[in-house]
């Protein structure tokens, strides 16, 4: 009996650095991945013992915004590998107005974490427990308006890495120090597709671009096309412009070379424009 009331107090103890007002997140306290997801044994803050007593009070979710041109900013659900993308998760109590968070993306294949996170708030942090890199807070952030957002910056995978998910986890605190009359939210769930097209308007197989992927050089070639005065522009992942060329089409075939050897490796995006008519295509460099 003492044994387990020994037990017990430890348990709570551990679980009052948890998401707590003015404490840093699960990881850094030494308690570890508490998303729900992979490498947390089914674990939130909400388990039993800790945050339990409000679970599911605090509601929120995930959106994923492009960060690349044509359309950025753009609500996605898939994504292009290599790519950039804002992601946000946010949430709210009808109370409470600080919070403490986690989160981790993973590969769905193999449960590895996956892509590059950056641009982080001032109270956001990348912590590594397990192998696995996960994002939570080091102090707690009050929500702005109705909502608490956690706002970055996360680099897609490369291509072939097939589904990739967000688990994460929000707790309302009350700033007393005691998990007691926390509210945690449930694990908080988003699937993100791979997607190998682009996910606009695009005319494929009228523009053909080879080799691709491109070492050195590669042309852009479009037979058929009308005569006269055309722009090719390069964008990187980011819709930065990497490089831009005018040229006049005659005798209706376009074909023009580009040198990449001083590109990075990576996804980048040819944008042919001609009377107000727009066709767009990529290129992988290697």
């Amino acid at each position: 009996m003492i044994k387990k009331a020994l037990l017990y107090s430890l348990s709570f103890l551990l679980c009052t650095v948890v998401f707590m007002s003015n404490k840093p997140g699960s990881a850094t306290s030494g308690n570890g991945n508490k998303t729900g997801g992979p490498g947390s044994n089914g674990e939130n803050c909400a388990k039993p013992g800790c945050h339990s007593s409000g679970a599911g009070a605090t509601t929120g979710g995930f959106e994923v915004r492009k960060k690349f041109q044509p359309d950025s900013n753009a609500v996605v659900n898939s994504y292009l590998p290599d790519s950039l993308y804002l992601v946000r998760l946010s949430g709210t109590h009808t109370t409470l107005s600080k919070f403490g968070f986690q989160l981790q993306a993973v590969k769905i294949s193999d449960s590895s974490d996956v892509g590059v996170y950056s641009a982080l708030g001032s109270k956001v942090q990348v912590v590594t427990v397990g192998g696995r890199k996960l994002l939570e807070h080091t102090d707690t952030i009050t929500k702005s308006g109705a909502n608490v957002n956690i706002t970055f910056t996360w680099k897609a995978p490369a291509k072939n890495s097939g589904q990739v998910r967000f688990y994460g986890i929000l707790n309302a605190v009350n700033g007393d120090g005691l998990p007691a009359n926390d509210q945690p939210s449930n694990t908080i769930v988003f699937a993100l597709a791979e997607s190998l097209n682009i996910p606009y308007n695009t005319h494929a197989g009228s523009i053909k671009v080879y080799p691709n992927p491109a070492t050195d050089v590669f042309t852009i070639e479009n037979k058929y096309t009308a005569n006269g005065a055309y722009e090719i522009m390069v964008l990187n992942s980011t819709g930065q412009l990497i490089a831009q060329n005018k040229l006049t089409v005659q005798n209706n075939l376009l074909k023009y070379q580009m040198a990449t050897t001083n590109w990075q490796s990576g996804l980048y995006f040819i944008r042919l424009s001609h009377n107000g008519r727009e066709e767009i295509t990529t290129i992988v460099k290697q």
